[in-house]
């Protein structure tokens, strides 16, 4: 046997060796990121009313990426949502209504994750905290966490005869009214999925408003404690890929 012929297999296993480790390379989808708020909203066990919660209304963090078609993010923005509703009736007001929520967004590079529609376009809405709320929480990205319309409606009133529920001496005093008080915490977790996003460094912010955005006697809102994590991830045609549905 020659020396050619016996250092001829000892090649094709260092090749073999060499293919197995460039592919177990390119298969890698190996990176992930995380950022955490930790401070939490609180329901008083007496009165009802939120308190705490984070006094931010956005979480961000940064994730490198490698050069590949196949890389793709799934961003994952996962909190604890607090609502709180009052509503109370009376004989001078028969119906009270009260809303609140939580409504949530993610920005890839400034720009609309899906399921946030519409998708890769640049938000027009400006920043939480200063939104006009036109009713539809899909536009500019934003989908709905967590929401409460609660309203309470009687016509008991119209029973009882006026002086049976006023006080002549104390007008501001209403003896007559029904009240309902709400408040629940939930936590709340959703994916948010982006394909091909390139190489390079890429910015990912998830963005939350509450409604109101400014706490009242009847309507609360908060958010806390909140997590986003962010993974890579490898997409494939053969399994399907990323589809998304209007």
């Amino acid at each position: 046997m020659t020396m050619r012929t016996k250092l001829f297999p000892a090649l094709l296993v260092l090749l073999a060796l060499a293919f197995t480790t460039t592919v177990a390379k390119g298969q890698s989808s190996g990176n992930f990121t995380a950022k955490l708020g930790t401070t939490q909203c609180v329901v008083n066990d007496t009165t009802g009313a939120l308190t705490g919660g984070l006094t931010v209304t956005s979480l961000e963090t940064t994730i490198r990426t490698p050069n590949s078609g196949f890389t793709a993010l799934d961003i994952r923005p996962s909190m604890v949502t607090g609502l709180f509703t009052r509503t109370k009736v009376t004989s001078d007001s028969s119906t009270a209504t009260a809303v609140a929520g939580v409504r949530v967004r993610v920005l890839l590079d400034g720009k609309i994750v899906a399921p946030g529609t519409p998708a890769g376009a640049r938000p027009t809405d400006g920043t939480p905290g200063n939104l006009a709320d036109d009713g539809n929480p899909n536009n500019d990205g934003w989908v709905a966490y967590n929401k409460r319309f609660q309203q309470l409606s009687t016509n008991l009133f119209n029973a009882l005869g006026s002086t049976a529920c006023d006080d002549p001496s104390t007008p501001e005093v209403e003896l007559c009214f029904l009240e309902l008080i709400l408040s629940t915490l939930t936590a709340n977790s959703l994916d948010w999925v982006v394909g091909d996003v390139g190489g390079g460094d890429h910015n990912v912010k998830v963005e939350w408003m509450l409604q109101p955005t400014t706490a009242t006697a009847n309507e609360a809102a908060c958010v806390g404690p909140g997590v986003l994590t962010v993974t890579q991830v490898k997409t494939f045609s053969q399994s399907g890929g990323i589809v998304i549905n209007p």
